[in-house]
Formats: C-alpha cells, sequence, structure tokens
C-alpha cells in the first residue's frame, strides 16, 4: 500500500488497547460508539496533516475489527471504502462466551445488542464495501455476512463479497492467503488512488 502512496495507520481505540479490563468497560453493554469516537479522533488528526487527502480515507478490520470498519461505514461519513473479513454484524449471532462478558445476556440488553450491530443500520452504509467472511467459521458464524447482505441488498447498497470455502475464522491456507490479499489490495487501490 506504501509503495502506492497510501498511508497505513492504526488506531489503539479502546477495545484495541490490551492495556487491560479498565480501558474496555466504558463499552460495556454498548460496542461500537465509544471506539468509532476514537478512530474519528485519530482521523480528524490525520485530516490536519498536509500530507493526507482527507477526501479518500479507508477502513479495514478483521473480526472484532471487521465488526468496527462495519460499524464506522453506517455511523460515519469519514470514510471512502471499507473491508470487512469475519465481521460480527449482529452480537445475538456470535461466540456467546465472548459477547455475554461485555453485553451481558441479549434477553436483559435487547436496546445494547441492536444498537450495536451494524446488520441493524446497513441501510445507512456509505462508502465501498468488500465484505469477506470464511464459510467454515465457528466464532462469528457466517450468517453474520448474509443477513449483512441481505439488509444491503433490501437497502439498495451496491457492494462487493467474497466467502472463502474451506476457511475458519480468517483465511491461513498460503494459496488463499495470497488470493485475499491481491483482492484486498485491487479493492483498495481501485477506490482511494485516483
Amino acid at each position: 500500500l506504501a509503495q502506492h502512496g497510501i498511508i497505513v495507520w492504526i488506531v489503539d481505540n479502546r477495545t484495541a488497547s490490551g492495556k487491560g479490563m479498565q480501558s474496555a468497560w466504558p463499552l460495556y453493554r454498548n460496542f461500537g460508539a465509544l471506539e468509532l469516537r476514537d478512530i474519528e479522533d485519530g482521523v480528524a488528526w490525520l485530516k490536519a496533516q498536509p500530507y493526507v487527502d482527507g477526501s479518500r480515507m479507508g477502513i479495514s478490520g478483521v473480526s472484532f475489527g471487521a465488526f468496527m470498519t462495519l460499524y464506522a461505514l453506517t455511523h460515519s461519513q469519514s470514510f471512502t471504502m471499507g473491508i470487512a473479513e469475519g465481521a460480527v454484524t449482529d452480537w445475538t449471532a456470535t461466540a456467546a462466551i465472548y459477547t455475554e462478558r461485555y453485553m451481558g445476556l441479549p434477553q436483559e440488553n435487547v436496546d445494547g445488542y441492536r444498537r450495536s450491530s451494524p446488520r441493524f443500520s446497513a441501510a445507512s452504509l456509505t462508502g465501498e464495501l468488500l465484505l469477506i467472511h470464511s464459510a467454515l467459521d465457528d466464532n462469528v458464524h457466517p450468517q453474520n455476512a448474509m443477513q449483512f447482505a441481505y439488509e444491503l441488498q433490501k437497502a439498495g447498497k451496491p457492494f462487493q463479497m467474497m466467502m472463502y470455502p474451506k476457511s475458519e475464522h480468517g483465511v491461513s491456507d498460503p494459496q488463499l492467503a495470497l488470493h485475499l490479499r491481491r483482492m484486498m489490495l485491487d479493492f483498495t487501490l481501485r477506490n482511494l488512488v485516483r
């Protein structure tokens, strides 16, 4: 990406920090909103730099990072494009042991689960999207991608989608990983480099 003039920047938002439970507690029962504020604070700093074109910003992630990518594309106007691999789109359709630790039980936090699930905001998608999922993913079930795709289709939102039939949570086969990275590079160049 850097060889094509694209700045690669990583934000250490509240859920990505790994600095202990204290950093995650403000997010209890409500994923997305505070982390997006952290990302947008960083984006504002980037846009203030003289070497950054703020009209061409992309976002990408895997797993929770992919959830954040979809959350950002449905709750922000900051991004031209996004790539989401293995994204949670509905917190009721993923690993309960992780989700319930931070979100509580679905029946006790109905509004939080809905508010934190990009599936229900798909009609607000801005920017170009490449949605990627592995068919054998038993951590973030493929139904997440299918539900999000369905909501995008109902809303008339264009997007691209790639499924990896023999991969689990993440594409690890070297040949398929090469396919994935080439596709991601092509998508990024097409949408960020003019």
